[in-house]
């Protein structure tokens, strides 16, 4: 396996982890306590930076609860200081959470980005959108091939989301000339040849920043044997609004043509008490 790739991996794992030991006793947690808790675990270890890259928001992480109407969790970007961790956010019965983790590998600067929605409540009509959005945005990183081109690998999406779901802006520095919308990006150094990344962690950050190629209407970047994107949208029922904004990350990697999506929800889902995701 690329050295690069199983870093992506392994980075993907790591962040995981981190994500199922803070989610342990999480009812009227704040926004903030779980931003400290994933920040201190994430110092914990040594073979990742000790920030996420994806900065602001603070440490690269983002908490988001909310409650009907879940507003809070309407945010143009997570960039808006108005969506950073809050003391006075809790995590209550019946609220919404999203969380993302943007932690980096050390030796090679590879990312292993995870972001995930959280819902233990009773609502049964909340658990079926939030499984079918789940569902849908997983069916789509299952469709890209080596050799696809990301804008119709992009049009492949809109058309899939066209019936039921409706696509929502993404929290992105670019966007789509038409929509306003992407789909996510390549991580970048994951398949271009001795790429250089800089000596320090806000040099690293910078060249994630800005060297990441989007997923968009118009961008011609062809699947490579061997590379590594995110598939990362936010989705809503367009004909039932009141239900919230679902989001999850994906990560799709290809190792000499080989693919391999990353998810690790599973255990996640079993954590905070989301059965019904992995039920049938």
């Amino acid at each position: 396996m690329s050295e690069l790739i199983d870093a992506i991996i392994q980075t993907r794992e790591t962040a995981e982890q981190i994500a199922l030991k803070c989610l342990t006793d999480i009812d009227n947690i704040s926004e903030i306590e779980l931003k400290e808790k994933i920040l201190a675990e994430t110092k914990n270890h040594n073979e990742l930076f000790p920030l996420g890259w994806y900065d602001p928001p603070p440490s690269g992480i983002s908490v988001l609860f909310a409650q009907k109407p879940f507003k809070r969790l309407f945010f143009n970007s997570l960039r808006n200081p108005i969506y950073w961790p809050k003391e006075d956010s809790f995590f209550k019965k019946e609220s919404l959470g999203m969380i993302y983790l943007s932690p980096v590998d050390r030796k090679t600067g590879m990312i292993g980005d995870i972001a995930f929605t959280i819902y233990n409540g009773n609502d049964e009509e909340i658990k079926k959108h939030i499984k079918k959005c789940y569902g849908v945005l997983l069916s789509i990183a299952q469709y890209v091939e080596v050799g696809m081109k990301f804008s119709d690998f992009y049009k492949f999406a809109l058309n899939s989301f066209k019936n039921e779901i409706k696509l929502i802006g993404e929290m992105t520095t670019n966007s789509d000339p038409n929509l306003g919308i992407n789909l996510g990006h390549t991580i970048p150094g994951s398949f271009e040849d001795n790429f250089v990344f800089g000596s320090t962690f806000e040099e690293v950050k910078d060249i994630i920043r800005t060297k990441r190629i989007y997923i968009n209407e118009v961008e011609n970047f062809k699947v490579s044997e061997t590379c590594a994107f995110t598939v990362e949208v936010r989705l809503q029922d367009q004909n039932k609004p009141e239900l919230p904004k679902v989001y999850f990350h994906f990560i799709v990697c290809f190792d000499n043509g080989k693919k391999i999506i990353l998810n690790n929800y599973d255990s996640i889902f079993k954590q905070v008490g989301m059965d019904y995701m992995n039920s049938k």
